[in-house]
């Protein structure tokens, strides 16, 4: 790599991880798809406590390690010091394979009594073992995947995961329906991480060759009180759902509500690839030019995320029903309420992931420890009072909770630092939202009372109203600009410039570039 420092192109990272997200999301639906077909729903909440499993060894082992990786990485690239961010590389590697190398023999060796206290029988301990090795690979590939991401290399990330969903996924489904049940998963995840491994290091040959020893102390001081919020996160992830196991009781239940929960995080394409592409544009621009420039850029993703969160999500929860027996059959038709509930809500974990996002970059980790806590506690509460009552529906109310007050604390927080600007654009979006939503609920209650249509039918429809509704009043009410088609053009192939024209005259109406701000825009994508 060249001795100079890398550009953060955020709208071009954003592209990238977009891509990236778009593989993931088609090849995990397909996935959830075929799962409910292949394997009943008991042996899907077996799957869902093997990834619980997965999720608990890769937070334990990883230790915070890809974060900071990123953030020092990035930070001393932004400071145009290649030579510490190589060192920091090294570092990174050397610390996790000391703890993960370590905690797989003490895994593998548990094996046996976490399966009889998890799934009753000693004879899962071969899903175990197998699920843990899985991850050990998983370590390694999301800390170069991190080395990537502090270097402002999304393509290569791209490279991982088009790989690694596709095969892992794809490898699971194909093993388990040739007869290995529930084995065939995690035997998937695994042969999925290895290819993922080798790409990786291939990709990384000839990157940050020039290097000095970095001390571990400032990667650990720096990733303990994110190790600290990410068990607080594994408990956010899975303590619902081993909740609604442990009192329930019933693996058909919690099989169920996995793939819910699952299933309305599709919708998360539309956040996370802006907040991962943000983070070390984030992290830099601190570092050289203050909190005005965050601000500056926290301002621009929210605006987007509340334009196109808002109104899909709720739109999603007005046709709950339908959705669900459209793409899983009748298996999951009692689901619609928490469903809603989940889709509605989807804004405040959006909100929530940039807020957390930007206090990493700012470097205000210990903060995020504590607004993980609270918002935990109240998740769980609300699950463990109201389980018995409700069902999935107290799963659903738990997580609406929990994004709502992670959203609250992390923008309280940040308030003593810089300016988060979480109402961007929030009243076009509510505008949007209802004039796009309402006709929908309506048109669904119409074919389905009236016209008594098959789901299948209704999707299309459905989709179509979608977007016609979402077209003509982005266009009326001024919803987007000309400066939200121009971070589509620096993004994308100059082939697509034709279309985002055609664009721009279908959403916009009128002109209405903010000229001084998309100078301001265009020249810190220059300088970050």
């Amino acid at each position: 790599m060249a001795e100079s420092a890398t550009i953060f192109n955020v709208p071009r990272g954003t592209a990238y991880i977009t891509i990236q997200q778009a593989v993931f999301y088609s090849t995990s639906f397909l996935y959830y798809v075929l799962l409910v077909r292949i394997l009943n729903l008991s042996q899907v909440g077996e799957i869902s406590l093997l990834a619980a499993a997965s999720s608990i060894f890769t937070t334990l082992t990883q230790l915070a390690l890809p974060i900071a990786a990123t953030r020092f990485i990035s930070s001393h690239i932004g400071n145009n010091d290649p030579t510490s961010a190589s060192g920091i590389a090294a570092t990174s590697l050397r610390l996790l394979l000391a703890i993960a190398g370590p905690g797989l023999v003490i895994a593998i060796l548990a094996s046996p009594l976490i399966g009889t206290a998890v799934f009753k029988t000693a004879d899962s301990s071969t899903l175990l073992v197998v699920t843990f090795a899985a991850s050990f690979l998983f370590d390694l590939t999301a800390l170069f995947g991190a080395f990537f991401l502090g270097l402002g290399l999304y393509a290569d990330i791209l490279y991982q995961n088009i790989l690694f969903f596709p095969l892992s996924r794809g490898l699971g489904l194909a093993l388990a329906y040739k007869g290995l049940g529930p084995l065939g998963i995690p035997l998937g995840w695994a042969i999925g991480s290895l290819a993922t491994l080798l790409l990786s290091l291939y990709l990384w040959k000839g990157k940050l060759t020039h290097s000095r020893r970095y001390p571990a102390r400032p990667l650990l001081v720096f990733g303990l009180p994110l190790f600290a919020s990410a068990l607080v996160t594994l408990v956010q992830g899975w303590g619902d759902i081993a909740l609604l196991q442990g009192i329930l009781g019933q693996f058909g239940n919690t099989g169920a509500y996995y793939i819910l929960v699952s299933s309305v995080g599709f919708l998360s394409i539309l956040w996370i690839p802006v907040a991962g592409a943000l983070y070390p544009a984030l992290s830099s621009s601190f570092t050289r030019e203050g909190p005005t420039a965050v601000s500056a850029r926290l301002a621009v993703a929210t605006r987007l995320i509340n334009l196109t969160v808002l109104p899909t999500g709720v739109a999603l929860a007005a046709i709950a029903p339908t959705a669900l027996e459209a793409v899983f059959g009748t298996s999951l038709a009692n689901q619609a309420v928490p469903f809603a509930i989940l889709a509605t809500t989807l804004i405040f974990t959006a909100q929530s992931l940039l807020l957390i996002t930007t206090l990493q970059s700012v470097s205000r980790t210990k903060h995020i420890l504590g607004i993980s806590l609270a918002a935990t506690i109240v998740d769980l509460a609300t699950v463990g009072f109201g389980a018995n009552i409700l069902g999935t529906t107290a799963g659903a109310i738990g997580r609406a909770l929990l994004a709502i007050t992670t959203m609250l604390l992390a923008w309280f927080s940040l308030r003593r630092v810089l300016h988060a600007p979480v109402a961007q654009g929030l009243s076009k979006a509510l505008a949007l939202t209802f004039l796009t939503a309402f006709p929908l609920l309506t048109v669904d209650s119409l074919l389905t009372v009236d016209l008594r249509l098959a789901p299948l039918i209704r999707v299309p429809l459905l989709l179509g109203v979608f977007v016609a509704c979402f077209l003509s009043t982005s266009r009326v009410f001024n919803v987007f600009n000309e400066d939200d088609i121009d971070l589509l053009n620096n993004a994308l192939p100059k082939t697509f410039s034709p279309h985002l024209r055609k664009l721009t005259r279908l959403l916009v109406r009128t002109t209405t570039r903010k000229h001084g701000e998309s100078g301001r825009m265009k020249q810190q994508e220059t300088t970050c």
